[in-house]
């Protein structure tokens, strides 16, 4: 570009200056503004926005809570699997799955903790915690909140490391 605005003056130069100068501009004004998050849907997975974080490390997430039967009877057990995941690019250490089942009111009515002593590979699902479970107080609505505490290890995204599902008995 200095080659055009240094070179003596001839009319293509010129040309070649503004069509060199308005280029830049388009390009600057694009690198300002990301395009790509104008349109995106909220249930969209959303981007990183921060690079505070540097090194690869592993993301441990809650895959799922599974509950069978899908409505539970209260006083009949109920099977209760959580499971994780690892979707980060490198392995995890061992970590633990904290499982909390609370009443409408918001009181604690089964908590359990269970330590997992092996890794998961980039992608690897486990299955974190089965428990057979009664309720007694029926018919009422439950919350069950399931979270990965890593051990040993960082978690890139600890913001994905817990979910909580509704579930009422009847």
């Amino acid at each position: 570009m200095f080659l055009f605005v240094e070179s003596p003056g001839s009319r293509k130069r010129r040309i070649g200056t503004l069509l060199a100068l308005s280029v830049l501009l388009v390009s600057v004004v694009f690198l300002m503004n990301d395009y790509r998050l104008a349109g995106s849907n909220k249930n969209a997975v959303q981007r990183e926005k921060s690079w505070a974080r540097s090194g690869i490390m592993p993301d441990m997430t809650v895959s799922g809570i599974d509950v069978k039967p899908l409505l539970p009877t209260g006083g009949q057990p109920f099977q209760l699997h959580v499971f994780s995941q690892n979707i980060g690019i490198v392995p995890t250490g061992s970590y633990s799955v904290e499982v909390l089942i609370k009443d409408l009111a918001g009181r604690i009515v089964f908590r359990s903790t269970e330590h997992k002593d092996r890794r998961l590979d980039p992608g690897q699902i486990d299955a974190a915690f089965s428990a057979s479970i009664i309720l007694e107080r029926y018919p009422e609505t439950y919350t069950i909140t399931a979270a990965i505490h890593p051990e040993g290890f960082e978690d890139s995204n600890a913001g994905n490391n817990s979910i909580s599902r509704i579930i009422d008995v009847r």
